[in-house]
């Protein structure tokens, strides 16, 4: 198989991205814009010398799936040739959204083994995303606040995004045409200069919460933008000067309005600042909270020790805090370790320590960031030992990661959940329940 070759397709499979994937000769042949069950025509772009992978551009389709739709979001090139300056945060967008769902479930059992049983469905399949970044590029003049182009830097419009909240939509319009108006300068990546980089919108439901992301100082964009948006009820400042994709930068600044926003998970009331992190989806995220603190019957946990691993905002800390005599959160970011009162510090440093003391939970709850808790982590949790361990994980591939060093150390796998947290998107969030093995270590 080489680059150039046209090639029939019958997919199989979901792909990582939201793309296609056939197994052609051994090669796995991912198509974006071309879905399971479809037959189509791809000519190969790219054949790895390294692995059994090829990518290919969907040339033509033979035979839709019958659950195929024409994208509801305009700048969408979801189910089509990937094409510049479109969106493609929601690959997924042009099927209906139970087959979405039950294409993700097929790829969770054919890609890692897993079998979640059936997902556990938003509520909402438009405006569910309570928290946005926004990548800010343009011309003075002409500003945009929209996103890159899945695979590239080639600026995309996301005017009016369908799964962004009401509030966070009409604020990034509003910011959009305020930097225009105001010849802000977006930054260019490529040769470092400009001011106004990223725009991160955060919303209770009704208030919205920004913090600009700019270059350096001094900023234009942290100077006269505030006085000219009405829709935030507080504005941040963060300056990000390094190169590559990091949003988060130096500790925020208050411009204008609150500091923060309360935002109520699971029943636990949050404080959520400028660089914190919040949940997209809190009305899903609460119900996966709800089953990562219980037993995989539904059952509360109790007892006298438990640890919060990656707590975040502190939701799991207080929901555990109902059934455990003592929980220690463990949080790297500076920002949420401060408002959870305990030091950041990375969770193998913290496992380390409490296992040098001595201390022995009877439950540890970790929810990871994307890539995972990675070898160390799961080295110090076999090591701790604690009878019950339990996972939240938003990346399939860094739990099974994880979870081949946890059950090689003596941990079984009890039972799966997945979560269609972000509908028209791959993505699922899971929580797993592992259990210590009679006679391990």
């Amino acid at each position: 198989m080489r680059a150039g070759d046209l090639l029939t397709l019958d997919l199989d499979v979901l792909g990582p991205e939201g793309e296609g994937v056939s197994e052609q000769t051994g090669t796995f042949v991912h198509v974006p814009g071309g879905y399971p069950g479809e037959c189509v025509e791809a000519r190969v772009e790219h054949a790895s010398r390294q692995a059994p992978r090829a990518h290919a551009r969907l040339a033509s389709l033979l035979q839709p799936h019958p659950a195929r739709r024409a994208p509801p979001c305009p700048h969408s090139d979801a189910g089509a040739v990937p094409r510049a300056h479109a969106c493609s945060g929601c690959p997924l967008q042009a099927l209906d959204v139970a087959v979405q769902r039950e294409l993700k479930r097929a790829a969770l059992v054919r890609r890692h083994g897993l079998d979640p049983g059936p997902l556990i469905a938003s509520p909402d399949e438009w405006g569910y995303r309570w928290s946005s970044k926004r990548v800010v590029t343009g011309t003075l003049g002409h500003v945009l606040v929209g996103s890159y182009h899945r695979g590239s830097h080639t600026p995309a419009a996301m005017d009016d995004c369908r799964v962004d909240h009401p509030a966070i939509a009409a604020a990034a319009r509003e910011l959009q045409a305020a930097a225009s108006a105001l010849a802000i300068a977006p930054y260019d990546e490529a040769t470092g200069a400009g001011d106004l980089r990223y725009a991160w919108f955060k919303t209770d439901g009704r208030d919205v919460l920004l913090t600009l992301v700019t270059a350096a100082r001094p900023s234009r964009a942290a100077e006269l933008l505030p006085a000219s948006l009405t829709i935030p009820s507080g504005i941040a400042w963060s300056v990000q000067g390094g190169r590559g994709n990091a949003v988060r930068g130096d500790p925020p600044a208050l411009l204008r309005g609150s500091p923060v926003l309360t935002v109520s998970l699971a029943g636990v009331p949050v404080d959520v600042g400028p660089l914190g992190f919040l949940q997209p989806n809190p009305g899903v995220a609460e119900l996966a909270y709800f089953d990562l603190v219980a037993d995989e019957g539904g059952a509360p946990h109790g007892g006298a020790l438990a640890f919060d691993l990656y707590a975040g905002a502190g939701v799991t800390t207080a929901l555990l805090r109902r059934g455990f005599a003592e929980v220690v959160p463990c949080e790297v970011y500076p920002e949420s370790a401060a408002a959870l009162g305990v030091p950041a510090e990375p969770a193998e440093v913290f496992l380390a320590r409490q296992r040098t003391a001595g201390r022995a939970p009877e439950l540890v709850v970790c929810n990871p960031p994307r890539g995972g808790m990675g070898p160390a982590v799961c080295a110090e949790l076999v090591a701790l030992a604690a009878p019950r361990l339990q996972i939240m994980s938003c990346s399939a591939d860094a739990l099974v990661r994880d979870l081949a060093v946890l059950q090689a150390g003596g941990y079984a796998l009890r039972r799966l959940r997945a979560y269609d947290t972000l509908p028209h998107t791959p993505h699922l969030e899971l929580v797993a329940w592992l259990s210590r093995e009679t006679g391990a270590g």
